[in-house]
């Protein structure tokens, strides 16, 4: 891994500290790096802030804000139709991911995501050594959610950089720091990862079983004394790790364990996480809820939410445009237009000449004091769901889970005999448009075949050179 420099920007302030410092007293003067992070762990406001600012870094355009979700990790789902040879993003598309603009968006993934792990590693090893600083209940708290955090990346990354687990599980993958120290770290065998991942989130479960998400909901502001636990769906909460356990017990293809974890979320986050009632996905509203907010058990807040989407989908654009092949979106939700995820997400930009239908998933609305605006969703409770359904041995078990799902979102029922697998594929594909689930979901269960983005019937035949991105040249030069 390429070293990363911690910086410290109070260096002018810190030489002329010790300037001042007598000759007797010098053997007490501390290094100018501890000296800092004294000050930075030396109170509860500014131990928040740290951590406030790991999140506002995963929000980043080059991690969640963008990449990991509306764009790089979409468009290899086949979302979009980048055929053409001048879009920006036409070699990703046809994963080709030693070209330079394709790998210039997997870099930035790679280097943001692990300088992401490296200041969480530096914010465990500085709250847990910190003694009456916080009280126990927040700093149990604050170090959940850093465990919890520093599992959920390192976990993308072995899904995006790793091997394709269900054939090659002992592969080597990739790094998994768990100390503050920039330093090149060894790359591990994939099911070593899982270990890892597992290992982080058993123990994040642990300190977060006080969570007040478990007994208040995610509470908006003006409604605590202290703010700083509000919007619990904004942080890395016990919920949010437990359904994390689910998705890496699937992906390690332990489908009873996962199952078991999903429905026991299931049964306890609901209340708190009701389903998106219809009336804010209706056609026409003035500030539609088109992310489902209720559901979402874990996302970021994402100030360039908005410059994304005019960036990316805003139907005025040209060459860079990404949009769906309309015959594509169509299929996808079978003609279904009541679907609410379609028909809110989805229409014609009557401000452009272009006649078919754009992505407006990340559209602006006019209340700008509304809380589910600028949020990101990461975890969601249908993946909850969809974990149990596959996990779940008998058809008509797995009917009812599903068309629980099916119900909220406007759709009829089905049955599953015997094409479980077919169906829980299509649901893929309609519910996580622009969060970047359906690249993943593919690469785990190895799917052979996926369907074109440029073409209404062609597909595509998937290899491991198609499903696995090659690690960043910036890490393995100098191995």
């Amino acid at each position: 891994m390429q070293p990363i420099k911690r910086i410290f920007p109070l260096l002018l302030l810190t030489i002329l500290f010790l300037s001042m410092v007598s000759c007797s007293k010098y053997l007490d003067v501390q290094p100018e790096d501890k000296f800092l992070e004294n000050q930075v762990y030396g109170s509860q406001t500014s131990i928040r802030n740290v951590i406030n600012g790991i999140y506002l870094n995963l929000a980043k355009p080059a991690v969640y804000g963008r990449e990991l979700t509306a764009t790089t990790l979409d468009v290899l789902a086949q979302y979009y139709n980048c055929a053409a040879t001048s879009h920006p993003f036409y070699t990703t598309f046809g994963y080709k991911y030693t070209d330079a603009t394709a790998m210039s968006h997997t870099t930035a993934i790679w280097n943001n995501a692990y300088t992401a792990i490296l200041n969480i590693n530096l914010f465990i090893h500085n709250v847990d050594s910190t003694n009456n600083v916080l009280s126990a209940e927040e700093k149990n708290l604050l170090l959940g959610e850093a465990y919890g955090l520093r599992a959920f990346v390192a976990f993308d990354l072995l899904r995006l950089f790793g091997p394709v687990y269900a054939t090659d599980s002992t592969k080597t993958s990739i790094p998994y720091p768990v100390t503050p120290e920039s330093k090149i770290e060894a790359l591990l065998p994939a099911n070593t990862v899982i270990t890892n991942v597992l290992a982080d989130l058993s123990t994040a479960a642990t300190l977060l079983e006080k969570d007040p998400v478990r007994t208040a909901g995610i509470k908006a502001p003006d409604t605590m004394a202290d703010k700083f636990f509000s919007l619990r769906n904004r942080r890395m909460n016990y919920y949010a790790v437990k359904t994390l356990q689910a998705r890496a017990l699937l992906y390690r293809r332990d489908n009873t364990g996962a199952a078991a974890t999903a429905t026991a979320v299931i049964n306890e986050a609901t209340p708190w996480f009701p389903w998106s009632p219809s009336s804010l996905s209706a056609p026409g509203i003035v500030n539609p809820d088109r992310i489902f907010s209720s559901e979402v058990i874990f996302g970021l807040e994402n100030a360039d939410m908005y410059a994304t989407q005019t960036s990316w989908f805003a139907a005025s654009l040209n060459t860079s445009l990404l949009a769906p092949l309309p015959q594509r979106l169509t299929a996808i939700y079978e003609d279904y237009n009541n679907d609410y995820r379609y028909r809110i997400n989805f229409d014609v930009d009557r401000t452009s000449v272009r006649t078919d239908k754009t992505f407006f998933k990340y559209a602006d609305i006019q209340n700008k004091n509304l809380l589910y605006r600028k949020l990101q969703p990461l975890v969601r409770l249908t993946e909850l769901y969809y974990i149990a359904i596959e996990g779940e041995t008998d058809d008509s078990r797995a009917s009812t889970l599903l068309n629980t799902v099916r119900y909220n979102r406007g759709l009829p029922p089905v049955t599953i005999s015997g094409d479980k697998r077919n169906q829980l594929t299509k649901e893929y594909q309609k519910e996580f448009w622009g969060e970047g689930q359906l690249f993943f979901y593919y690469k785990r269960i190895n799917l052979p075949v996926i369907s074109s983005g440029s073409s209404a019937n062609a597909t595509i035949a998937m290899t491991p050179a198609k499903y696995v991105v090659p690690l960043p040249l910036s890490e393995t030069t100098f191995r």
